[in-house]
């Protein structure tokens, strides 16, 4: 038997101005948005101990600014192919006038990306065709989940069995009532193709299949509408009442507009 392979998750930045997820499983890393700039992914993986030559692309959920900012630089510093829905592909090619050479368009249920698999999954978000993906390496899984209005049964059965999550809690409602927002904004972000509330989250992390413990990072967490006590406060007090609990059951970890958070996995012997 040799050593534990750990599969890992880091919000290299998370929040309403900028959204950047790695994970990393053997010699293979995968980014999950690019919605900082260039530089500040480069010195994040640097920080990290990954070589850029490991990075196998770039995915991408959807094509609002504050996951897609950074692409163009990447793209022509490093050459990372961009996948994504074939929706979401045309938006950023629109956006930025980017050759369609970038992109690899994701149609089929899974696709290998050095020593992990990839499975996308619709999500519900007012974008071209947006989506959440998991990430396999061995026995471990990985998700990523933010950016919905709502999350069904199909979308909870992607995330069932996630050794780590992201998870969307991006508001709290009553701060978002009485926050600065326009009515119509207000109305776009607790609606159904807008964002997770904390109760929400607490719910997915209740009616999913959790292994016997995960690690999750509550992340996109609004700026206005929100902080880590009451997401915290929230969150707990949702999963406990259905006998869900923080440190016990899952243990919880907040993602950072400016500070890089990262989960590990247990691993497995190989």
């Amino acid at each position: 038997m040799g050593e534990a392979q750990p599969m890992k998750v880091t919000a290299i930045a998370s929040g309403s101005k900028g959204n950047a997820t790695l994970i990393q499983y053997k010699n293979s890393a995968v980014l999950v948005d690019a919605g900082i700039s260039a530089r500040r992914i480069t010195k994040a993986c640097k920080e990290l101990g990954v070589p850029l030559t490991s990075i196998q692309g770039i995915l991408v959920t959807h094509e609002h600014t504050d996951h897609i900012a950074g692409i163009p630089q990447l793209i022509k510093q490093y050459g990372w192919p961009v996948y994504s829905r074939l929706g979401t592909i045309q938006a950023i090619r629109y956006k930025y006038n980017l050759p369609e050479s970038c992109f690899v368009g994701l149609t089929k249920s899974t696709l290998s990306l050095g020593s992990m698999v990839v499975e996308p999954f619709k999500t519900s978000h007012d974008a071209a065709e947006p989506m959440g993906l998991s990430c396999y390496g061995g026995s471990t899984k990985a998700t990523v989940l933010t950016d919905t209005g709502y999350v069904d049964d199909a979308m909870l059965r992607h995330v069932d069995d996630s050794n780590l999550l992201v998870l969307e809690a991006n508001y709290d409602p009553q701060m978002l009532k009485y926050g600065p927002y326009a009515p119509m904004l207000k109305q776009r972000v607790a609606g159904p193709e807008g964002h997770l509330s904390n109760e929400e989250a607490g719910r997915v992390l209740v009616m999913m299949k959790r292994p016997k413990h995960m690690s999750v990072i509550m992340a996109h967490r609004s700026e206005n509408n929100n902080d880590v006590r009451v997401v915290t406060d929230t969150v707990d007090k949702e999963t406990a009442q259905e006998g869900v609990y923080v440190d016990k059951d899952f243990t919880m970890y907040h993602g950072q507009p400016k500070e890089m958070v990262t989960i590990i996995s247990e691993g497995e012997k190989v």
